[in-house]
């Protein structure tokens, strides 16, 4: 149990250091940091899982990608969260680089990765979503 403790702190040091070439690489090295992030989350990441969950909730309204209006309009009423357009645009870029989202011409979609961190959170966060 102690290696899992110090890959634990490596990588929150990796993240908030925002080296997204290393923080893929130790996602990739070690699956299971995925299920620990979405138990183990601070300010920073908290911002980009409620993205997240906003994404996936529009997804599946919408049945494909989602345009960032509608990621912003899900985050204000169900989540009751307002954030700027430009503050959305970076976490997306953001949580793009670790490949948790994907952008086409129609908005973003999530991945296999991004929809487990969704699912996780809404699973932990139902009673304080109004969906």
């Amino acid at each position: 149990m102690g290696k899992k403790k110090k890959i634990r702190e490596e990588y929150k040091s990796v993240f908030k250091s925002g080296d997204q070439k290393l923080i893929k690489k130790m996602l990739k090295k070690y699956p299971w940091l995925f299920d620990e992030i979405s138990q183990d989350m601070d300010q920073g990441m908290l911002k980009q899982f409620q993205i997240i969950a906003a994404l996936g909730v529009m997804e599946d309204e919408l049945g494909g990608p989602v345009p960032i209006d509608q990621i912003i309009f899900c985050l204000g009423v169900d989540f009751n969260i307002h954030e700027s357009e430009e503050e959305v645009k970076e976490i997306l870029n953001n949580v793009e680089n670790l490949n948790l989202i994907k952008k086409d011409s129609n908005g973003w979609t999530l991945t296999s990765e991004g929809e487990k961190i969704c699912d996780d959170f809404l699973n932990k966060n139902i009673e304080n979503i109004e969906l």
